[in-house]
């Protein structure tokens, strides 16, 4: 049976994991889950929840758990498990646990088991729901090479969310070392990059500009270079490109829900509109009457997403496309527009817009209420030290005159200091007053 714990143990132990100042072999932690599946072999095909606590428990866990028990339910900070009858780890007490299983499983050995991975949503576009999957479709994508083995990737996801899943996964299946650097400001993750001499690098598009606001993106020699979780406009696709000419620039469409759905790599924003004839080599992918993206996963399709999803097996993302020529090109979250006179206004694709203004740094476009139209656009913008503020709004007036229509304009433009983003990375998009 394929499981994590297995993989590990078959491949070369050759990575390192760094967090809060730590450092920890693969080996080590192969070694320290092996100890907890003999202490603990009531837990085999038991359901269990994994609390987070440090990226290095963690990891460990999952090494141990996987193939171990039946589900495996990652677990964020202050989210509820969904019933009585999973085991919360780490636990409290061994007692209540160890009571409850009959002795004669104490000492039994235990075949491998096809474990099912739950992971939460991070709630933006509403409650966090669990997804399923299982370690075949979480490692779809993963790769593995001597190039590879020799990376240093850093973790700015967090590791129980979807994304952050993903690169702890490529780390450790590759021999990679991994740098958690997550709970950090921009400025202490450049100081732990440049330490750690990181050459790849997955983050959404808002995370990249905050580096890029650093000043200091230039100093790495980044060889791998990921995009997910955004959009990803062209504007920020060739400043990463022009930085790092030499590497792989890629942007990832995935979701908790339906996992990896394609890769691009061609430097280009949206993906090739040939795909929706001839197919991705991961997925199948068609455009709807609504003119919504539609996705067949591969491997599964979360029970959640059963309402979404159509009789031919196709998923509805929810994200607004276009076709443009040769490119479809994505306009923003179906559930998640502006009602401007009932014009829908995407504020994905405004933000875009202001972002082609070389002296924004960031954009955050929302819903204004207004009681003769219903809403209107408004804009929040952080601009470079340089910049002048009554110049840089002039520009981005003529710019948006030009590209969006009339009910899309912002009607304020606020230069701010700082906008805020939620936990996933993402920008947060909670409703204004």
């Amino acid at each position: 049976m394929q499981s994590l714990f297995n993989q590990l143990t078959n491949l070369s132990k050759t990575g390192m994991i760094t967090a809060a100042g730590q450092h920890n072999s693969i080996a080590v932690l192969i070694a320290k889950a092996e100890q907890i599946r003999q202490q603990y072999p009531q837990f085999h095909q038991r359901s269990i929840a994994i609390r987070y606590t440090n990226l290095t428990d963690f990891v460990t866990s999952l090494i141990a758990f996987d193939g171990h028990c039946s589900t495996m339910y990652l677990r964020p900070p202050n989210l509820t498990i969904p019933h009585n009858d999973i085991i919360d780890w780490p636990l409290e007490s061994d007692a209540a646990v160890v009571d409850s299983i009959p002795s004669r499983l104490k000492s039994e050995a235990v075949d491998s088991v096809a474990t099912t991975w739950y992971m939460a949503t991070s709630g933006t576009t509403g409650e966090p729901k669990w997804c399923s999957h299982s370690f075949l479709s979480l490692t779809a994508n993963t790769k593995h090479s001597q190039k590879l083995q020799a990376l240093c990737w850093a973790l700015l996801f967090q590791p129980y969310r979807f994304a952050g899943l993903q690169v702890v996964l490529q780390a450790l299946l590759s021999g990679a070392d991994l740098v958690n650097v997550a709970d950090y400001e921009p400025l202490a993750q450049m100081a732990f990059l440049k330490h750690a001499d990181v050459k790849a690098l997955s983050a959404t598009p808002s995370l990249w500009r905050q580096l890029l606001m650093t000043g200091q993106l230039s100093e790495l020699t980044l060889s791998h270079i990921t995009l997910g979780g955004e959009i990803a406009d062209q504007s920020l696709l060739d400043t990463l490109k022009n930085l790092f000419p030499n590497a792989n620039v890629r942007h990832i469409y995935a979701s908790t829900e339906a996992g990896v759905g394609f890769i691009v790599s061609d430097g280009r924003a949206g993906f090739p509109s040939k795909w929706l004839k001839d197919q991705t080599p991961q997925s199948a992918l068609q455009v709807s009457d609504e003119q919504h993206l539609l996705i067949r996963p591969q491997h599964h399709v979360c029970q959640s997403l059963a309402l979404q999803t159509n009789a031919q097996g196709y998923v509805d993302s929810l994200d607004k496309v276009q076709v443009i020529g040769d490119r479809v090109l994505f306009l923003g979250r179906a559930t998640g527009t502006i009602n401007v006179g009932g014009n829908k206004v995407h504020p994905e694709r405004v933000e875009q817009v202001l972002l082609q203004c070389a002296d924004i740094s960031q954009a955050k476009v929302y819903a204004k209420k207004s009681a003769l139209l219903g809403e209107l656009v408004v804009a929040d913008v952080m601009i470079i030290e340089a910049a002048v503020e009554q110049e840089v709004k002039q520009q981005v007036l003529k710019m948006c005159k030009k590209q969006l229509q009339r009910f899309e304009i912002p009607t304020k433009i606020n230069i701010v200091k700082n906008i805020n983003h939620d936990p996933s990375g993402k920008l947060n998009r909670k409703q204004h007053d």
